[in-house]
């Protein structure tokens, strides 16, 4: 019997942000932890929004997205290289896909499709926007 598909809307943590329209900045993988540091759209539902500042479409913050307890990780279709802006910042694209299946997270982007078996994921605020 399969597990039903739960979207990142469902999980805890990831109600009014919008992954969709953030960007990969950087992907740790290292034995029981993998992390995606982001720029994180905040919905105008979340706590910590704020107008988009002039030349923005959305609320953007600097985040993390927090897998702990690793039991198991498979990432394919990794080595594409990152978009480097005029600033000299990386840019691994969005992400495309998160969603739990049974025991196993599920995330897509530019960056590749990465299978982790963790405790369920923790958005982390660098700071607010």
């Amino acid at each position: 019997m399969n597990a039903e598909k739960v979207d990142y809307p469902q999980l805890d943590g990831f109600v009014n942000v919008c992954l969709e329209d953030s960007f990969v900045l950087e992907v740790t993988a290292i034995p029981g932890f993998l992390a995606l540091e982001v720029e994180l759209v905040l919905t105008p539902q979340h706590p910590a929004y704020r107008p988009p500042v002039p030349g923005e479409q959305h609320c953007y913050v600097r985040a993390a997205i927090e897998f702990l307890k690793v039991r198991n990780l498979m990432w394919a279709d990794q080595g594409t290289p990152p978009a480097v802006d005029a600033s000299g910042a990386k840019d691994f694209g969005g992400i495309d896909a998160l969603f739990w299946n049974g025991s196993v997270f599920h995330l897509e982007g530019d960056w590749g499709a990465i299978d982790v078996a963790s405790a369920p994921p923790v958005v982390r605020l660098f700071s607010e926007p």
